[in-house]
């Protein structure tokens, strides 16, 4: 895995503070297109601190939880005691074949090797089980939000129309789901701080950009709304 990948383990206990939760409406989309009744086995993969565990759970879902990182997967625990929880990657899922009516992952497939994770995803999922993507990401059309992603050179986007799912897997819908959360000029810092182009920046560096972020953000007042776009992928398993 890559540095960039695996830099979220140093801020573990920060990402679990900063980051947003996926909103219960996207969830609820994804659970109606992959048949999602409480219930059902479902894998979080890549799930980092838990914050789309605790949304699957709260549909009444079965969830087991596999992350790589072993500080993200301890915020998970620690949150979470009583979800199954695995500390192993999507190139090497550590489940038995068909163990799971679905897998999900949130803000994480854009790390997975797909010539190895599709087939595994592949070898875990009953007959007729689904794959769902989800990411929180930026909405382009807010002056702050476009000036930071320049800014910071983050990935303006996300987007799953050229993954290698065939012939394992077909998408069956797609869509984006607009929210909006309230935050602060520090509170956008911090979490800008948890992204892996930050992380993996210079310490200088860091420091001075994460000054601008504050100054950028405090244009727009101590608190502010902030818009967020999340876009939500639903995929079938072929037999």
């Amino acid at each position: 895995m890559s540095e960039r990948a695996r830099s979220f383990d140093s801020v573990a206990a920060d990402y679990e503070r900063h980051r947003p939760e996926y909103p219960q409406s996207a969830l609820l989309w994804l659970a109606e297109r992959l048949d999602l009744a409480p219930g059902r086995r479902v894998l979080d993969l890549g799930a980092g601190t838990g914050k789309l565990t605790r949304g699957l759970l709260a549909l009444g879902l079965a969830v087991v939880a596999v992350e790589p990182g072993a500080a993200m997967l301890g915020q998970l625990r620690g949150a979470l005691p009583g979800v199954e929880a695995h500390e192993g990657s999507a190139e090497a899922i550590p489940l038995p074949d068909a163990s799971v009516d679905a897998a999900v992952a949130g803000q994480a497939y854009h790390w997975f090797d797909p010539e190895r994770a599709v087939p595994e995803l592949h070898r875990v999922l009953r007959a007729g089980g689904g794959v769902g993507l989800l990411w929180n990401w930026w909405d382009m059309r807010d002056p702050l939000q476009a000036r930071l992603v320049e800014l910071l050179g983050l990935a303006p986007a996300a987007g799953a129309a050229d993954l290698p799912w065939a012939p394992l897997f077909s998408e069956v819908d797609r869509t984006t789901i607009e929210s909006v959360h309230e935050t602060t000029p520090d509170g956008i810092a911090a979490r800008l701080a948890t992204t892996s182009a930050m992380l993996v920046a210079e310490p200088e560096r860091r420091v001075r950009l994460l000054e601008e972020v504050r100054a950028l953000a405090a244009g727009y007042g101590e608190r502010f709304p902030l818009p967020q776009r999340t876009h939500v992928f639903a995929f079938r398993r072929s037999s």
